[in-house]
């Protein structure tokens, strides 16, 4: 063989190489994925908290400061939350209002609603903070782990 046809034949097994490894992590990345969920964004969410409406047959919990809580979540009743960081809360409209107020004026950013999804799809839970994004895992017994929002900045930058 010349020189040439060497080198050509070192870049083919080059990326032949590369393109194994690529494949492999893709392959192992998809089953370390498979318990993850995620924020689905909703215009509707968002009015909902804005609206006071509390829904029925979910769990309501917050994160961060009791009046001034950096993010809330309601967890449908057939789910568990699994975290020692959003605290369990029973609201009425009326306090939901306080507290979306609140979130808004202290924190001068406008919080927002979204779906907790699990990984088919399916609506497990809300989500209302200035953060809009955040880790979920939906484990095979019904327990959902909802990473809470950082604290937000009060300068009202994210």
């Amino acid at each position: 063989m010349d020189c040439n046809s060497l080198r050509v034949a070192e870049t083919i097994r080059r990326i032949l190489f590369v393109g194994l490894v690529l494949a492999a992590t893709a392959v192992l990345l998809s089953g370390c994925n498979s318990h993850y969920g995620r924020l689905q964004g909703d215009a509707d969410v968002t009015r909902m908290f804005h609206s006071g409406e509390v829904l029925p047959d979910y769990q309501y919990y917050t994160a961060g400061f009791q009046r001034i809580p950096y993010g809330i979540v309601a967890i449908k009743n057939t789910y568990s939350l699994r975290s020692s960081y959003w605290q369990p809360i029973d609201l009425t409209p009326t306090m939901l209002d306080q507290l979306t107020y609140r979130m808004k004026t202290v924190y001068s950013i406008e919080p927002r609603g979204a779906w907790i999804v699990d990984p088919e799809g399916r609506r497990v839970g809300i989500w209302y903070s200035s953060r809009n994004w955040t880790k979920v895992k939906v484990e095979e017994d019904n327990q959902v782990m909802v990473v809470p929002p950082k604290p937000p900045d009060l300068s009202g930058m994210r």
